[in-house]
């Protein structure tokens, strides 16, 4: 019961810092814990993928206050804060009004899927098809790891 609860408060920590711009990878914990056995299979893509998607929904959350500092002077403490010129906030929207939400479908990407959520964020973009889209993206990633682990696990074992 311990061990099942630290396994998931680990895996929650690992997949909400991940799918923020911190650096980290929830995907080798993903791993380890699926092959430690600590936990259910299934508990772990769970949380996993709730936690993922609520790391990513921040990073959208901070990107919508950058956005406010565009228009007013209580947001420019964040766009002073992430050093962003103002330009950046016309080159965000113009990559949302383009391409709109299939940019959000490579959210789950290594590297440049956490600032795409940002960038959402900053592009005004609404928070329930982004949550959608990207808790959608992010689950399957999640899905993916899963099933190419218990190939792996069961091929060691």
């Amino acid at each position: 019961m311990v061990a099942d609860l630290a396994s998931l408060a680990t895996m929650a920590l690992a997949a909400f810092t991940a799918a923020t711009l911190l650096p980290g990878g929830s995907e080798a914990v993903f791993v380890a814990l699926l092959a430690a056995g600590t936990a259910s299979p299934f508990a772990l893509f769970l949380v996993a993928a709730i936690f993922n998607t609520a790391g990513g929904m921040t990073s959208w959350w901070i990107g919508t206050q950058i956005a406010r500092g565009a228009d007013s002077e209580a947001g420019h403490a964040w766009m002073r804060r992430f050093r962003l010129p103002p330009e950046s906030f016309a080159r965000a929207s113009g990559l949302f009004q383009r391409w709109g939400w299939a940019t959000l479908l490579l959210c789950w990407m290594p590297v440049i899927g956490d600032p795409i959520t940002l960038v959402a964020g900053m592009a005004r973009y609404p928070a329930l098809p982004t949550a959608l889209i990207t808790g959608l993206a992010r689950t399957l990633r999640y899905a993916a790891i899963w099933a190419a682990a218990a190939g792996l696990i069961a091929w060691w074992s």
